[in-house]
């Protein structure tokens, strides 16, 4: 008997440092997740697609190459997404090509943004962020979990 793969579900999806990429990023996971029959986390899982993206693609301008997979590319990088799932589980993972990692901003009233993070963290079981091996940049990720 085959082992199964921890995550039998898997989606990726590289998207342009455009203005549509959110609104691509989002409808893809809204698809997906119906595909998979996940309905029920498509609405937590398209907000925290929306908010890791929108920040890999501020990380993102202003880059004039990248490395992913071990080679260079010279250029404004991509936004890289994966979608993972265990059929209970999704694992949302965002790539982007600047090494500065999140930290969540101190909450301010007066404040226009900054509460991506919080946003990300109250609709996922767990999040984080590493610096992958023969790339540069970083992941954040975040699990959405049913409940």
């Amino acid at each position: 008997m085959a082992a199964v793969a921890v995550w039998p579900l898997q989606s990726y999806l590289e998207l342009g440092v455009l203005p549509t990429a959110v609104p691509c990023a989002r409808g893809h996971a809204r698809l997906v997740l119906a595909e998979w029959g996940l309905q029920e986390l498509a609405d937590p899982a398209e907000l925290v697609v929306s908010e890791l993206v929108t920040n890999g693609i501020r990380a993102s301008r202003g880059l004039v190459g990248s490395r992913f997979g071990g080679r260079w590319s010279p250029g404004m990088p991509p936004v890289r997404l994966w979608l993972l799932s265990d059929y209970r589980t999704v694992l949302l993972q965002v790539w982007d090509g600047n090494n500065r990692m999140p930290t969540r901003q101190e909450l301010d009233p007066e404040s226009e943004g900054g509460r991506g993070l919080w946003l990300v963290e109250a609709l996922s079981e767990d999040w984080g962020a590493f610096q992958p091996e023969h790339a540069s940049g970083k992941v954040v990720w975040a699990a959405v979990v049913k409940p």
